[in-house]
């Protein structure tokens, strides 16, 4: 039987944790262990985590501060055990259904790839459901270089053998937390894998996706308050702008011979010459046909420096 380590970072997840921890206990035909990383919360969380430690020695916890849920996530990624022969990241507030784990890995067996990722059946608070998050059918970016614009894949869903996390926590591999404080764990993930092999999205739904007001990433493609809210942190905050230039640029840092195969995010990494701009905007009909941003927009990002 597969052993496989579920990573989950919680903060303030009290109110659907225990749902959560019970499905992944109730995983069948592999061997699942919890590792959870609490990111500083400041409700009950640590309470039910002592619970389910203290009755299941497959839980294993530890409360930590709060350096934000991409940074929560690597880190936990890097101090998990070596000996788990799949890992898997999870969320603290979804229901995975039973066989989640054995298809990922099922699915990742015949097809050689690096990274696992699935759809999503959208639920609200109650666990009602709302139908997938992607249609069948539906054009799932897959790229590097579309996962830059625009990441289609879900942390929650990603499955992988340890081929990957050894390339994930090695030293010269890692990202800044300056990065992951820009852009969240299941991007760099993606484009990693993407850039290194091959991503295996499965368009079956294994996971009941909660959706409600606390969200950090929610399944809404067009969330105008959200949107709203993530313009006004970048005006705030001038660590999270440029968020793809910066992501381009230690994508090519990290994996610097497998990113060669990409000439675009070599291009985007140099948003901050003048030539760099140039031949961004060059190719900004390409760029934009995976945000939907309109060409005086994007024009305005590029020369003002916020690419």
């Amino acid at each position: 039987m597969k052993t496989v380590a579920v990573l989950m970072s919680t903060y303030n997840g009290e109110k659907y944790l225990r749902e959560q921890i019970d499905s992944i206990l109730a995983q069948a035909g592999v061997a699942a262990s919890l590792f959870v990383r609490d990111d500083g919360s400041s409700d009950d969380t640590e309470q039910i985590l002592a619970e389910y430690a203290e009755k299941d020695a497959r839980v294993h916890y530890e409360m930590c501060e709060n350096v934000g849920v991409g940074n929560s996530f690597m880190n936990l990624l890097y101090s998990a055990p070596e000996a788990f022969d799949y890992y898997a990241f999870s969320d603290q507030d979804d229901i995975w259904l039973p066989e989640k784990l054995s298809e990922a890995i099922e699915t990742l067996e015949e097809s050689g790839a690096l990274l696992y990722a699935s759809n999503q059946e959208c639920v609200d608070k109650d666990g009602n459901s709302l139908g997938l998050r992607y249609a069948e059918g539906r054009e799932i970016f897959l790229s590097p270089v579309q996962i830059m614009e625009r990441n289609m894949i879900s942390g929650c869903t990603m499955v992988f053998g340890k081929n990957f996390r050894d390339i994930l926590t090695s030293e010269d591999h890692r990202p800044t937390e300056g990065l992951l404080r820009n852009r969240i764990h299941d991007v760099w993930l993606a484009a990693a894998a993407a850039t290194c092999g091959k991503i295996e999205y499965d368009g079956r739904a294994f996971i009941q996706y909660r959706q409600h007001e606390n969200n950090v990433v929610g399944a809404n493609e067009h969330d105008r308050k959200r949107e709203a809210k993530e313009r006004k942190k970048k005006l705030k905050n001038k660590e999270l702008r440029n968020g793809r230039s910066k992501f381009a640029t230690e994508i090519c840092e990290k994996f610097p011979e497998q990113a060669k195969g990409y000439p675009l995010l070599g291009i985007c990494a140099n948003a901050r010459t003048c030539r760099g701009k140039r031949q961004i905007l060059k190719n900004g009909k390409e760029l934009r046909l995976y945000t939907g941003e309109g060409r005086l927009a994007f024009f305005l990002k590029v020369i003002l420096g916020w690419f």
